[in-house]
């Protein structure tokens, strides 16, 4: 299933205005992009969920940084969880 702005909104619990539907098709982005350099070969069953985890985190995080509390939103979010089987750990460079 692909993600979609309206799947995000309902995640969210947003409404249909203009304004909603902006910020839920910026945050799909914005997650999407995060949770596809994570982990490039998760599954399409995998990174809807994943991104849309991410989306709610960023969308609950406050305006104003407080050093590295928010910092990695598919860490904090749970989404690194559902994609670390996906992601390479441990390479480095031989020779």
């Amino acid at each position: 299933m692909a993600l979609t702005a309206a799947i995000v909104s309902r995640a969210l619990r947003l409404g249909n205005t203009a304004e909603e539907t902006a910020e839920a098709t910026r945050l799909m982005a914005v997650a999407v992009a995060l949770v596809t350099k994570h982990a490039p070969d998760a599954p399409a069953a995998v990174r809807p969920a994943a991104a849309s985890r991410t989306a709610g985190y960023l969308y609950d995080q406050p305006n104003a940084g407080r050093g590295a509390a928010y910092a990695d939103a598919v860490r904090f979010s749970g989404a690194s969880a559902l994609l670390s089987e996906w992601r390479a750990h441990g390479v480095g460079v031989i020779g």
